[in-house]
């Protein structure tokens, strides 16, 4: 495992620099003591758009994940047609999830444009999507408003989860839309508070949340976990997941870094925590054995 993540360093073309790749290394060999195996990781909240295509092939991708320990990664990208080169290089592996983001539907406008409902619809006709998103949702205003209501009921009674990079605001207004709904909610509301994610969790049952760019909030030292957190994820182990949230190409090159980031203050949590935060949650969720 940590002679591959070596070799990636080596071959990355950007590099990271030495003290990273000192600090990357360090991260993949501090696993629970506990355990004989490092704890599996499925990563849920990964992007493969174009702009990575020239430098990191399906098989490149692939030793990333190998390299980080990752058995399994969910998948949404700009165009589509990332996910589905993943999805089809190993079906087992990476889980597709739709992005409405396209030709000139973007994080601003998506919503907003009537066309996107007959998009999703006609794309999930045709894939085995284990969700919508991941999209950005700032606020909800009159425009978005009849097309969210339609994706909404669309992943309802699909029986599938919208993926949403949101403040708290607009997954309240989603769960009065329909209370039915699951929702994964992107870098735990990426600024909000643990006393806020705290009271989410606790009001909509149908919510669970992933914590990529969240580890320094989780654990500042990058050892301890911070007092508030540690109470919300020893109330709520099973409805947090691990997210790297690969959006610009420069966060494949930082992959196994990344993933360390989340084992480091992981290992801190009871070994049944660790296995439902890193894994078993999103294996719930997105279905399926390995």
């Amino acid at each position: 495992m940590v002679n591959g993540a070596a070799m990636v360093l080596r071959k990355s073309k950007h590099g990271i620099g030495f003290i990273r790749a000192i600090a990357i290394l360090s991260g993949l060999m501090a696993w629970p003591a506990q355990s004989a195996e490092p704890i599996p990781i499925f990563d849920t909240h990964v992007h493969y758009s174009e702009s990575a295509w020239a430098e990191y092939g399906p098989a490149d991708i692939e030793k990333l994940l190998d390299a980080a320990g990752v058995g399994k990664a969910l998948v949404s990208s700009t165009p589509d047609d990332g996910t589905l080169r993943l999805s089809r290089h190993n079906p087992k592996r990476f889980i597709p999830v739709l992005r409405p983001y396209h030709q000139g539907f973007n994080a601003s406008n998506w919503a907003a444009k009537g066309e996107i409902v007959a998009y999703l619809e006609s794309r999930l006709a045709k894939g085995d999507y284990r969700g919508i998103g991941e999209f950005h949702l700032p606020m909800i205003n009159a425009a978005d408003r009849p097309q969210l209501l339609k994706v909404t009921n669309m992943a309802v009674r699909r029986k599938i989860p919208l993926h949403i990079h949101s403040d708290a605001g607009p997954i309240r207004e989603l769960f009065m839309m329909n209370p039915e709904i699951r929702i994964l909610w992107a870098h735990a509301g990426m600024l909000e508070g643990p006393d806020v994610v705290g009271e989410m969790l606790a009001a909509y049952p149908g919510l669970s949340t992933e914590v990529s760019f969240r580890s320094a909030d989780i654990s500042p030292d990058g050892t301890h976990i911070d007092p508030d957190w540690r109470t919300l994820l020893d109330k709520f182990p099973d409805r947090f997941m691990i997210g790297s949230d690969t959006y610009i190409t420069t966060r494949w090159d930082e992959y196994p870094g990344l993933i360390a980031e989340h084992r480091s203050w992981l290992k801190a949590l009871p070994e049944k925590s660790q296995r439902m935060i890193g894994f078993e949650n999103a294996e719930r969720w997105f279905g399926g054995g390995n």
